[in-house]
């Protein structure tokens, strides 16, 4: 059922669903007007509609409005030889489904002698083709294929350029088989010349920001339905010059009915806080692109990793607050301006309360003086980016009655267990007017320190549970005295506290698993991220076998991160398992899936050479061994295309022969091939004589 609804998406996007759909017909036909010359496409209904025509080709049949002469044949179109398709797929792969469809015997016999592992894949391929369940689908992707090459579809005998048309006429086409035992009917298209093809316009094209994506999306009506194959997306930077964004046809693809009638299309903002233009142009079955759409244009802004930290606040003689700060700016992110906030009271789950205290001050500010504080005063300073990012910084607390702060706490202390609890102790500050403790924490001693604990600590003591699930080791603390009128102390000094290593480390990640020529496995990856792994050690497993074997180990936190197994692999499935340990105990496994390794052929033999030799007169065959253990080498010899024969068989350690009979004038092709335990690969050369 899935595949039935894919084809008819393809049929509709092609604008076949007037052509081949139709039962009418069985060959659907298109036309358009160059204003010189009048260019054909046709549609065969079925795949065994088109095989059949395709074989003796297709006569192409014009009749002109007002005259007597009726249908008059004017090209009889013919498919592309084996040999041309099998160019063209050198530069198009898809002609290779074009040569399977009209020489399947050819290309079944070509691939059992040069490609023989993949015989099974290419019946199959065409079982798949031929089918009833599956054959309309490949059938479908096939004409789509046709659609967007021009040399596939002359290859296919799909298409026809007629340039013997007048202007201002009126002409009816249609095409048959040039198999006159074949009664297929043909569809009749008339078109005038008297104006050139008109392709429609396209409908609006909306956009919408997802992220650091836009996705363009635009209503498929009839017209561009029946007069469009695909779609470019054109992307500019200025809105004037625009370039194409995609590689290949933007095709119309649905999953359920809500996008049945809306093509989209998702594209990568290349650089944040740069606007983008965008516009989408039709591309019709003839390769011609329609006007473009309405242009759409977005932006992504930068993240903003510019951070204002609020260093001091201290209060005058007049009872003024000196709020002063600093700034980091660890990107080098452009500061339009900055500006100071103040809120009287902050509730969680309520909305702010903060308002703008200070002018939009110059980025180089670093202090502000807040000249009627709050009897509760909560500061923020806002840090503004030419995109309109906000950076704040935290918010700091102050009572304006605090002009005689106490004196810092000292020998501050901390010890951790191995569940995580930490116990801080500090020495009793020698201000008897002391309301509390106020306790600090930060997870880098240059980062700011936040104030953690919920109410005033009343004694000298402090427990904290840390969490063991996270990859920083240190963990940093600080104590401030708060007095009896809330005037708070300078900082202590901060002790740092180590967590117990309880995190296995993180794991290493497999890039690739590649097999030689010489059946060997060649397994990359990447290392841990972990900064503390001890050793690395790899395994390797081989089905059906249930054990995991040994293969290399690594000391310390980096390896080569690559491993050639020099094992001899034929067909097996093999699997391969890290353990990284780290140097707390912790171990990480880290397992891919098994990789079924093939029954490749080695290469015994190369540089295989074939030259003259006017001194005995003769041709000498020349080749060197590589290092495979070679029983015999077998050599054959084709004289002027004729039947392979073998001419010599040699011992295992030659690595040449003289072939002294051999004629002036004539050609030869040679093939040498070294007998070993397993079957390995030959080596081919030619040369006249």
């Amino acid at each position: 059922m899935l595949k039935k609804r894919f084809l008819v998406l393809v049929l509709s996007i092609l604008g076949l669903c007037n052509v081949v759909a139709q039962t009418k017909y069985d060959i659907g036909l298109r036309l358009y007007y160059t204003g010189h010359d009048v260019l054909l496409r046709w549609y065969p209904k079925d795949l065994d509609i088109y095989q059949k025509c395709a074989e003796d080709g297709f006569i192409v049949e014009r009749r002109q409005l007002g005259s007597v002469d009726g249908w008059i044949p004017i090209e009889t179109v013919v498919k592309g030889s084996f040999d041309e398709i099998s160019q063209l797929e050198k530069v198009d792969s898809k002609a290779g489904m074009l040569k399977l469809v009209l020489y399947k015997d050819r290309t079944i016999e070509e691939v059992t002698k040069n490609f023989p592992d993949s015989i099974n894949i290419v019946k199959q391929s065409y079982k798949d083709m031929t089918s009833k369940q599956s054959g309309p689908y490949f059938y479908g992707m096939f004409l789509l294929s046709a659609e967007f090459s021009v040399s596939l579809s002359k290859y296919a005998a799909l298409n026809f350029l007629d340039e013997t048309t007048q202007t201002q006429q009126e002409y009816t086409y249609r095409v048959r088989p040039r198999n006159a035992k074949l009664k297929y009917t043909s569809q009749e298209v008339t078109i005038s010349t008297s104006r050139k093809t008109e392709l429609p316009e396209m409908t609006q094209v909306k956009i919408e920001k997802i992220h650091e994506k836009v996705r363009l999306s635009w209503y498929l009506s009839k017209e561009l339905r029946k007069d469009y194959s695909g779609y470019n997306l054109e992307r500019s930077e200025d809105g004037i010059h625009f370039k194409k964004v995609n590689e290949r046809p933007i095709i119309h693809v649905s999953t359920s009915e809500m996008d049945r009638d809306t093509c989209s299309y998702r594209d990568l903002l290349p650089k944040c806080g740069k606007r983008y233009y965008y516009r989408i142009t039709g591309v019709s079955a003839f390769g011609f692109t329609g006007k473009p759409s309405n242009v759409v244009s977005e932006m992504v802004k930068c993240d903003y990793y510019v951070k204002p930290v609020i260093t001091r606040i201290e209060f005058n003689e007049k009872g003024e607050a000196d709020v002063q700060w600093r700034i980091d700016n660890p990107e080098n992110q452009t500061v339009r301006s900055l500006e100071v906030q103040r809120a009287e009271r902050m509730h969680v789950g309520e909305p702010d309360t903060f308002i703008k205290i200070s002018n939009t001050l110059t980025p180089k500010t670093t202090h502000f003086v807040d000249k009627k504080p709050l009897n509760s005063n909560f500061y923020r300073v806002v840090a503004r980016g030419d995109e309109g990012q906000t950076g704040y910084s935290s918010v700091v607390y102050r009572f304006p009655y605090d002009t005689i702060p106490p004196d810092a706490p000292t020998d501050l202390k901390g010890v951790v267990d191995s569940t995580g609890l930490v116990t801080l102790t500090w020495k009793q500050n020698p201000d008897n007017k002391i309301l509390g403790y106020r306790v600090f924490m930060a997870n880098d001693s240059t980062d700011e320190f936040l104030c953690f604990s919920d109410t005033l600590v009343k004694q000298q003591v402090f427990q904290d549970r840390l969490s063991l699930n996270v990859l920083t080791k240190d963990v940093y603390y600080l104590v401030q005295a708060v007095g009896t009128n809330y005037g708070h102390s300078k900082y202590s000094k901060f002790v740092k506290v180590m967590r117990p290593d309880t995190i296995p480390p993180a794991l290493i990640v497999v890039d690739s698993i590649m097999q030689n020529e010489d059946n060997s496995l060649v397994l990359t990856w990447y290392d841990s991220p972990s900064t503390d792994v001890e050793k690395v050690e790899l395994y390797r497993n081989v089905l059906p076998d249930t054990a995991w074997v040994l293969a290399e180990a690594w000391q310390g936190n980096k390896t080569p991160q690559s491993f050639t197994d020099t094992l001899s692999f034929l067909g097996e499935k093999v699997g391969y398992r890290f353990k990284i340990y780290d140097d707390g105990g912790n171990v990480s496994v880290a397992e891919c899936p098994h990789y079924h390794t093939k029954m490749v052929r080695p290469h015994c033999i190369k540089n295989l050479t074939v030259t003259k030799d006017y001194t005995i007169g003769g041709i000498a065959v020349a080749w060197q061994r590589c290092r495979c253990s070679i029983d015999f080498v077998r050599i054959y010899r084709r004289e002027d295309g004729g039947t392979m024969k073998l001419l010599k068989t040699v011992k295992f350690n030659d690595t040449s022969y003289l072939d002294t009979k051999v004629y002036v004038g004539h050609e030869y092709e040679y093939i040498v091939h070294p007998i070993t335990e397993t079957m390995s690969d030959t080596e081919k050369a030619k040369i006249k004589y």
